[in-house]
């Protein structure tokens, strides 16, 4: 029996990589994914994005069910006294609604000890919300208190992202004439969509100038962000090359950032943005 006496939920989306959630007991709702094509549902993150690239095709998500949340909910509950669900915006996705109809067919004792929490975020941005969630109940906090601190928290989380190749916002119908043939003509010249958080959605919020080598255009920009003091960061990608990666990681060795993780970019983002994007949630 851990001694603490708040367990964690939250949703795939959130991007807490596995062996995290495992060290710090977070439960994980996994979303559905699969293609058009082929009615199975596919597991693995980085498989689903070089299965993008080789089928040149957008994968399919689809929320938790009840029954993946309300499994989550149980294990936490033999363990813990209550539980807390931090989870993605609700205008972004079904998976509140989701986890809130788990919540309503538990008993009702198990349901009065389960708290669901709207993050107003999505990806690293929510996941930064999942940590800060663990770190006060780690430092004895009492779920009320940990609510309201989490509520003034999710205000201060900024996200940065950039995607790869704008062709599969054009796919997915997201991008359109008449302003689909300029903006690929933009990212030829080396200008590529900037990605923030707008009312708790993931939109575009901008151009940026990143050249061919947008890794190192995101290195730059945080670099700029972190003079402004110290940050808190987490970053996620749609199966990034390995040497990019790496190259990623030695960038921000030179920064003043703690980086708390590292994941494969969640699907539901992802399967819009396509292969090779990536994004940084930040705070001060």
């Amino acid at each position: 029996m851990d001694t603490r006496k708040i367990g964690i939920v939250t949703d795939e989306t959130s991007n807490i990589p596995p062996e995290c959630a495992k060290a710090l007991d977070i439960e994980v709702a996994k979303f559905q994914v699969w293609f058009p094509d082929d009615d199975e549902e596919v597991y693995d993150t980085k498989k689903i994005y070089r299965q993008m690239r080789e089928k040149e095709k957008m994968a399919k998500t689809s929320a938790p069910s009840p029954l993946r949340f309300k499994k989550a909910y149980e294990k936490q509950l033999k363990k813990y006294d209550q539980v807390l669900a931090v989870l993605l915006y609700k205008g972004f996705s079904g998976s509140f609604d989701s986890a809130h109809n788990a919540r309503e067919q538990m008993d009702p004792d198990d349901k009065n000890k389960i708290t669901l929490f709207d993050s107003n975020l999505a990806s690293v941005a929510e996941g930064l919300v999942v940590w800060r969630a663990h770190d006060l109940i780690a430092n004895g906090m009492e779920l009320n208190d940990v609510v309201a601190s989490l509520e003034e928290f999710r205000h201060t989380v900024k996200l940065l992202a950039f995607i790869e190749d704008l062709k599969w916002l054009v796919k997915g119908g997201r991008l359109h004439d008449p302003w689909a043939k300029p903006a690929l003509a933009m990212q030829n010249a080396g200008f590529r969509p900037a990605i923030g958080i707008v009312k708790g959605q993931v939109k575009m919020t901008g151009l940026k100038m990143t050249g061919k080598d947008y890794i190192k255009a995101m290195i730059r920009e945080i670099a700029r962000l972190s003079k402004k003091g110290p940050l808190t960061a987490a970053f996620a990608h749609a199966d990034l090359a390995e040497d990019a990666l790496s190259r990623f990681r030695h960038g921000i060795q030179a920064l003043d950032v703690n980086l708390l993780f590292t994941a494969q970019l969640t699907p539901l983002i992802g399967s819009h943005t396509g292969p090779g994007t990536v994004m940084v949630a930040y705070h001060y």
